[in-house]
This record gives C-alpha cells, structure tokens and sequence, in this order.
C-alpha cells in the first residue's frame, strides 16, 4: 500500500479508531524467551541496551539499542535470548482497533525502526508511566493523546521533535519513590504525611497538586496497575499475588480490579495475556 492510500485510511476511518491502554513500564525485560504464541495485545519495545531475536510471523529481526519494536496483535512471535532478562527497555502494552479489526491488518509497518535520537520516544514512555496513576478527566485524555503520539512516532519516525525539558520535583519524587518502595505494606496518609515532615492537611492539598489525585486513590491505582503487571508476566494465582501489592485479600483485590478495568483479574489475564 503506498502513503497515499494508508493516509486516506487514517482520515476516513481515525474517528472510529478505539483504543485501550493496556499497561507500561520499563526495566529488564521479564519473560522473554518464549515459544511461537498468538499476540493478545499490541506491543511496542523501546529498547535501552542488550541483544536478542524476535520471530515475527516467520521473519527474524535483532532489536539493538536504539530500536523501537511492535509486536502486532494477532500475529505469531516468539522471542530467544540466551538469558531471560536480555533486554533493558521500555515496554507498552495496548489495542488499537478500527470498526473491531486491529490497527495494525489495515496499514502497512515495519516491525522495527530505529531511532538515532530516543530522547522523544523515551519522554512519551515516562508521560504514559505517570499518566496511568493519574484519575483524572484530564489525564484520561492525555494518556490515550500521549499513546496515539507514541504509535505516530512508530508509524513514521519523528524522533527528532522538541523535548520539553523534564521539571525537577522533589516532593513528587521522594512520595512516589516511597510509596513504590512499600506498596505491600500497609499506607496511610499519616505514615506519608510524617515521612515528608508535613500535617496531613497540608499534606493532602500538596499531593493533589501534584499528582492530580488523593494519596489513597493514587496508592489504589498503583497497585491496580501492579496487579495487571502480574497477571501479564506471571502465573502466579491470585492468593499468591495480593501479598506483593499490598491486599489483604483475593475477593478485594478482584472486586476493585473489576471496578478498575471492567474485567475480573482471571478474564484480565485471559483476554490479554
């Protein structure tokens, strides 16, 4: 298909493009060698260091630094290395969908691309990573924006747009780090409020001010979004899991992941894993 017709298909038929926001992280890669299986969800890699293969559909690509990678849904991969972590990247996980077929079966794509500057790439994985904490009507917008951005930069590269220099914000550091670091203990406003050495009233306003929702929301929301992690990459059960994101117990954990992502976390794992 040349650029011509693939343009046209995104102007007739964007507005009836539905997308769902999977989940996002970045570090060592867990899970990666493994054999043929059939895509459940859309994949882009941003790879950051290490070596390894990814078969495709029958074709063999190499993703090195610099690379940004698509596993498309609904396609066959399997993925080799000679040790299960081989990769430090970036990774998204979403669905892009026109009229209930994936973005993917309507344009052509490569399935690699590298970028000579990540700088760009790298600033919309750290967008979406906050974002989804967020609870927000604003946020919720700019999540998919910033998502839609993201798959743009694949489709064709831009990676060399202007990067907003990155604010420092040390309240919002030091309260995020911590509430990471003891997400399976028990949090309350008051433990947060005195590890920042504020009342808990002031405490409260400052959060919101920053992260655009209540510390209690955005602890929920972090272990929600820990919870999809697990049911991605993991086969642990339920029982097994809660204790790692800081439920007390499987029924509340699912009733609040239901809530979350309209899915009970077993038809979560089963749709998209």
């Amino acid at each position: 298909m040349d650029v011509f017709n693939q343009n046209q298909i995104f102007k007739r038929y964007i507005s009836r493009m539905h997308t769902d926001f999977i989940f996002v992280d970045h570090g060592p890669c867990p899970d990666w060698i493994r054999p043929p299986h059939k895509r459940r969800r859309d994949t882009l890699y941003l790879i950051l260091d290490g070596k390894g293969c990814i078969t495709i559909n029958g074709k063999s690509i190499f993703p090195a630094k610099n690379d940004l990678v698509l596993l498309p849904r609904n396609s066959v991969v399997s993925l080799y290395a000679e040790s299960a972590t081989c990769y430090h990247k970036y990774w998204c996980d979403f669905i892009m969908q026109i009229d209930g077929t994936s973005l993917f079966d309507l344009v052509d794509f490569p399935y690699i691309r590298h970028l000579e500057d990540i700088s760009y790439a790298r600033t919309l994985f750290d967008r979406l990573d906050t974002l989804r904490l967020r609870t927000d009507a604003k946020s919720a917008l700019l999540l998919e924006a910033t998502l839609l951005e993201l798959v743009a930069l694949f489709l064709e590269d831009n990676s060399h747009a202007p990067v907003p220099e990155k604010q420092e914000n040390p309240f919002a550091d030091q309260v995020s780090g911590y509430i990471h670091r003891h997400i399976a203990e028990k949090l309350s406003v008051r433990q947060l409020a005195r590890e920042m050495h504020f009342n808990e009233k002031y405490f409260i306003s400052l959060f919101k001010q920053h992260f655009a929702t209540t510390p209690a929301q955005y602890i929920k929301t972090l272990r929600l979004e820990l919870a999809k992690q697990e049911l991605l990459y993991s086969d642990d059960n339920i029982s097994l899991l809660i204790e790692r994101i800081g439920y007390a117990a499987p029924a509340e954990l699912s009733k609040d992941f239901k809530s979350y992502t309209g899915l009970s976390p077993t038809a979560f794992r089963r749709k998209y894993r």
